[in-house]
Order: C-alpha cells, then structure tokens, then sequence
C-alpha cells in the first residue's frame, strides 16, 4: 500500500471525495491506543462518509458515519486529530484512512475491496 499524508487544509476537500468515492462500500474502524491496544469498534458495515469540522466546538474533530439502519449505525468520533494519512489499495486490497489524535490514538477507517463486475 502506498501511503500519503493529507494537510491539514486540504482535510475537507479530501474527505467529500473520498466519501463520494467509497460510499456503500463495506468499512470496519479500529482503534489503537497505548493503554487499550487495538479495538474493534464497528466491523463490516456500509460506509456513509467521513467529514472533518472546522469551525465550532469542534473544530479539528473528524467523524466516520458507518451503518444504513437505526441497529447497525455507528458514528465514530476523533477528536483533536492532528494526522490524516490516505493508504491507497493494491490490486487485492481496500482503502484505508489512518487517523492520528494528539493523544497518541490511531482510528484505522479500512475499507473492504469491491468486487470487480464480471463482464459477459
């Protein structure tokens, strides 16, 4: 997988497009933490998007949106995020999002390949 480091201004740009781009597919989100270890929080559900708040409270949070139905949806959010790095796919891998906070926490956002349609 090749990685590249998203800036911090070009977040939200980025963010729509990948969220465009991926929307429907199939996501799971981890957490990695010093004192927790890795954690699953959601696995395997339809991905609905990824923004990053610039103004507000909030300001410098990211939020994953995964789940269609009121049982299955998740909304994940990290807080005082300070890295974004894109994991581009190999030919038989998905996506991932790799996001640091400034606490040292990581939120893997991995996204399951799609299945190429089979031409007739």
């Amino acid at each position: 997988m090749a990685t590249l480091e998203i800036t911090r201004n070009e977040w939200q740009p980025f963010l729509d497009e990948f969220s465009r781009q991926h929307q429907g597919g199939r996501a799971t989100v981890q957490i990695i933490g010093e004192e927790t270890g890795v954690q699953t929080e959601a696995d395997s559900l339809p991905f609905v998007g990824i923004s990053a708040e610039d103004q507000g409270s909030e300001k410098g949070s990211i939020i994953v949106m995964l789940g269609t139905e009121a049982d299955d949806h998740v909304e994940h959010r990290i807080s005082d995020a300070s890295h974004l790095w894109q994991k581009a796919a190999d030919d038989h891998a998905g996506d991932a999002l790799e996001i640091e906070s400034t606490d040292g926490t990581k939120t893997i956002l991995l996204l399951e390949p799609t299945p190429l349609l089979q031409q007739e």
